[in-house]
């Protein structure tokens, strides 16, 4: 008996000519335009064939995020972007490795919404044992950790360090320091780069301390294209659910 062959419409497919596109809605968090400058670098260096990357930057939001005040900051600038592009975009990504408002945007469509911080775990969690983030600064530890509480990923998670990101020294240099005690005196296995920020510096990290280390930007990109292209859809039974 011949197998039959499954043909999965892609998001967007030009029937005439056969060609997929997907479009996927990068949201940077905070309203630092260098920092979207970078995050779209990254995503697009890693987008399959046929996918479109759009990267913005949100209005009216501080420009980095270092508390919860700052996160509620950010909150009706990514509302007001998904309400503008829900239509016009396949899936979404939050460039921000707490994951901001990301629940929110959850709420608002039936399209994927991913977060580069819960990407970057799980991807972590699929190559080793144990992980490791690597912070931005004091305060994020704290933060980070509660996000891996929330997550449930907490039996998986050796430690949570930080960096001084305006210290002397480069930052490349600060992040294997870092990176170097997570293995070498935490037991971690994989590395995670909890700041957006960081993007670019997962393979010179992995090369100097010799466990892979996961920049959420790429995974996040890969897990929204996976979600699109197999329709994928936020559930809106019980959590993200319509009001009753």
């Amino acid at each position: 008996m011949r197998r039959r062959r499954v043909r999965h419409i892609l998001p967007h497919e030009d029937k005439e000519i056969g060609a997929s596109i997907m479009k996927i809605l990068i949201i940077n968090p905070n309203s630092n335009d260098e920092f979207t400058s970078l995050i779209r670098e990254c995503a697009q260096s890693v987008a399959s064939q046929g996918t479109e990357i759009t990267c913005v930057s949100t209005p009216g939001a501080p420009l980095l995020i270092d508390n919860y005040i700052d996160e509620i900051a950010c909150g009706p600038g990514m509302i007001q972007i998904m309400k503008d592009n829900e239509d016009a975009f396949d899936a979404f990504i939050v460039a921000c490795t707490c994951d901001v408002n990301i629940d929110i945007l959850r709420e608002m469509t039936e399209k994927p919404v991913v977060g580069i911080g819960e990407s970057s775990m799980m991807a972590a969690m699929m190559l080793g044992g144990k992980f490791s983030v690597i912070q931005m600064g004091p305060r994020g530890v704290s933060m980070k950790e509660r996000f891996v509480r929330k997550l449930g990923f907490e039996s998986r998670c050796a430690s949570v360090r930080s960096i001084d990101p305006d210290g002397p020294g480069d930052m490349s240099d600060k992040v294997i320091a870092a990176a170097r005690k997570a293995v070498e005196e935490d037991g971690a296995e994989v590395l995670t780069l909890g700041c957006a920020g960081l993007a670019g510096l997962d393979r010179k990290t992995s090369g100097a301390v010799g466990v892979p280390v996961i920049d959420g930007v790429l995974y996040g990109v890969r897990f929204a294209e996976a979600l699109a292209a197999c329709g994928g859809k936020t559930s809106k039974k019980g959590l993200y659910g319509p009001d009753v």
